[in-house]
């Protein structure tokens, strides 16, 4: 059996523990085969559980702390897999075996974590889970409390009983069943106390899910609000205004409103390499420039490439204008004009790259570029581009040769 399907496995005997024992011990409940054989299943069941997080600690890579605490977990799982009933103790010891209860929120904890992409529906889903252990719970508590009606079948008490706690923790309560001790009063003002608790939890908790759906579109939403404000404030031109608010909607329909850079920034440096080759492999290599400069040259080049969108209408650079930077296109078009901005010499498409002769030759540009729709680009300053050169000798001066080559034809 996998570890998920163990880890299943247990939580479902753990489960169905929480709901037996305490019927066991408020009404006499006993299974088809027997209340004895039920306790052994979970005694093996739970011991086995604690055998193999045992092995799973000791063969963890992390450090001695976190072998500390699952070697802390494992005294709970020990006391929860003990056989109490051997013994002639009292019968609430059976209540030890609750004890599982804390491994199981540790593993739904973890599963919750390790499934961020899913966490609305896990959230919704463990908080349904423990709502309706906990009714359960305190419907046997009530039972307990009140005695169980000789008037009645069992399963008709414990479904009043079940009724009453469901309509208390509601808030609800129509008071056609009413607390007549003190027990039973000081009882049903904790379950109040819980019940208004457990409402504004859920109420919070619905409205976060609410606003969670759909994180992008609130990052989006937000971002445009301060915009707008911000906008307002500085009596910003209306077509400045709606050139800026353009330029954030191209953002949402290519990249969910985020920013690639900072995005790249906030990750550690292993992890920042494979995304940059990822985002930007297929661009590099499509660059007669860089063909076959090897993967270490790659990766390097692909770090220092930083993403630059355009408007449409936006020049990337004018025909004298310094050579200091090179672009790559992921996504739009462009067009290559002439000195005087007249002629259309050339498009650029997806895949695409120019201003290399200027950059590696050190040149002025000799004609501009245009942007036709909006534009996606990688942008490679010279001193970056210098700095990774400085280590593949080789290739730089390949590089100078091919530039040159091109110039001349061009």
């Amino acid at each position: 059996m996998s570890a998920s399907g163990w880890d299943v496995l247990v939580a479902a005997m753990t489960t169905l523990a929480g709901v037996v024992i305490p019927l066991e011990l408020v009404i006499g409940l006993q299974m088809p085969a027997g209340f004895v054989v039920f306790e052994w299943v979970l005694t093996v069941l739970f011991a086995a559980d604690l055998v193999v997080r045992l092995r799973q600690a000791r063969q963890s890579r992390h450090g001695a702390r976190r072998r500390s605490h699952a070697y802390t977990w494992a005294v709970m799982d020990g006391i929860a897999a003990f056989p109490f009933f051997l013994f002639p103790l009292p019968p609430v010891t059976h209540l030890f075996r609750f004890f599982k209860f804390g491994r199981l929120m540790q593993e739904m904890r973890t599963y919750w974590m390790h499934n961020i992409h899913q966490s609305l529906v896990v959230r919704l889903v463990l908080f349904s889970y423990w709502l309706v252990l906990a009714t359960h719970w305190s419907s046997c508590v009530w039972l307990m409390i009140r005695g169980i009606d000789p008037r009645t079948d069992i399963e008709t008490s414990y479904i009043g009983s079940l009724y009453f706690c469901i309509s208390t923790l509601s808030t609800v309560g129509f008071g056609d069943i009413t607390p007549s001790t003190n027990a039973e009063r000081l009882f049903v003002i904790g379950m109040m106390l819980l019940g208004v608790g457990v409402y504004g939890f859920a109420i919070g908790n619905v409205a976060s899910m609410l606003t969670r759906i759909d994180p992008a579109r609130a990052h989006y939403i937000e971002n445009m609000e301060k915009l707008d404000a911000f906008m307002r404030y500085k009596a910003v031109p209306e077509d400045l205004r709606k050139r800026m608010t353009d330029f954030y909607r191209h953002l949402w329909d290519k990249r969910l409103g985020y920013d690639e850079a900072a995005i790249l920034m906030s990750l550690p440096p292993s992890l920042r390499t494979e995304l940059s080759l990822f985002l930007k492999r297929d661009v590099i290599q499509r660059v007669p420039l860089f063909k076959d400069a090897g993967e270490a040259f790659v990766r390097d080049i692909a770090l220092q490439m930083s993403p630059v969108v355009f408007l449409p209408g936006d020049f990337v650079f004018r025909a004298g204008e310094p050579g200091n930077t090179m672009y790559f296109v992921s996504r739009g078009e462009l067009e290559v004009l002439s000195k005087d901005g007249k002629t259309v010499l050339a498009l650029l498409r997806d895949g695409d790259f120019f201003g290399e002769i200027a950059l590696v030759l050190n040149q002025p540009r000799s004609a501009s570029v245009r942007a036709r729709s909006y534009c996606d680009l990688y942008v490679l300053d010279r001193s970056l581009l210098q700095r990774v050169l400085a280590n593949y000798p080789d290739v730089a001066s390949r590089i100078e040769e091919l530039a040159r080559e091109r110039s001349l034809r061009g």
